[in-house]
């Protein structure tokens, strides 16, 4: 049994780095991600009728989360590790005679 689980996450982590060429997430983050999103999504959606404002808070954390985990890419930590994406700056000079 244990063989056929191994096999499943070796699988599983091989098709995450594939998948994954520009990300900042690495593949254990991102598995406990989409796990973590998925209880909080699940949470989410069966407690909507009673705290609906505590639901959709739910629903959108587990959202945001399973997305983190399924791409890859982390907006926040971008931000926190302070790379700016590329940008071309284009000067114009105007001389006046």
């Amino acid at each position: 049994m244990s063989g056929i689980l191994n096999f499943a996450l070796d699988k599983l982590k091989s098709r995450m780095a594939e998948a994954c060429q520009d990300g900042n997430v690495g593949s254990s983050e991102r598995i406990l991600s989409v796990v973590a999103g998925g209880f909080i999504f699940a949470m989410g959606v069966k407690s909507v009728v009673k705290n609906p404002l505590t639901a959709f808070s739910g629903l959108t954390l587990g959202g945001a989360l399973i997305y983190r985990g399924v791409t890859g890419h982390c907006a926040v930590k971008d931000a926190i590790e302070g790379k700016k994406p590329e940008t071309t700056i284009v000067e114009h000079r105007y001389f006046v005679k």
